[in-house]
């Protein structure tokens, strides 16, 4: 063998090395991807839970007002909407959406409650409320735990040289679930990364 022969040959598996050692650190990150996704798919998974609980609620509801034959249709039709809306074979962030939605139509319904006292009062809305305090503690913390979940998906999307991986592998950052009328998590913590 000759040195330039010796030298190419060298140089060949010193190539190889370094792509055996990038494939794997790539197929490190994108492993990490997928743990995070499948984080967030299982706390999400949770909010699915209380989230059904509040369309029965929400069904409950709207039932009482259809008994008092009050004529507020727009709000019952758009919470019967976002009830048969609700499937579980969207992806993530429609999921996200359909959550905000159903807890914006909760608050209009409470509202028409608001609006006629005597309906205010029937005892099937009174222990409804009862419930809901239950519902609405265990949504805040569903929420809470599936957006500190998301931000630390969302920011390993965005560093490099993940977002290569990222983006090559379609994973998407994950919209945070925020309801009107309760405090929202704003990530504010920086957490430490595990590659």
């Amino acid at each position: 063998m000759t040195t330039a022969t010796i030298i190419w040959l060298i140089i060949g598996v010193i190539i190889i090395i370094m792509l055996g050692l990038a494939a794997r650190g790539w197929v490190r990150v994108y492993n990490k991807f997928q743990y995070w996704i499948t984080r967030a798919q299982r706390k999400f998974a949770d909010i699915d839970v209380v989230m059904q609980q509040r369309l029965d609620n929400i069904h409950a509801l709207a039932q009482i007002v259809k008994k008092y034959d009050i004529h507020e249709y727009k709000t019952l039709k758009d919470v019967i909407e976002a009830r048969s809306r609700w499937s579980k074979d969207a992806d993530l962030n429609e999921k996200v959406k359909m959550a905000s939605e159903v807890e914006n139509n909760y608050l209009k319904l409470q509202a028409i409650f608001e609006k006629y006292p005597n309906l205010k009062a029937d005892k099937m809305h009174v222990s409804l409320l009862e419930k809901d305090s239950n519902i609405e503690r265990n949504l805040r913390k569903t929420r809470l735990e599936y957006n500190r979940v998301a931000q630390q998906y969302n920011e390993r999307t965005r560093k490099f040289p993940r977002n290569i991986v990222a983006r090559v592998h379609s994973f998407k950052e994950l919209d945070y679930l925020t309801f009107e009328g309760q405090e929202t998590f704003a990530p504010k913590e920086i957490f430490d990364d595990e590659s």
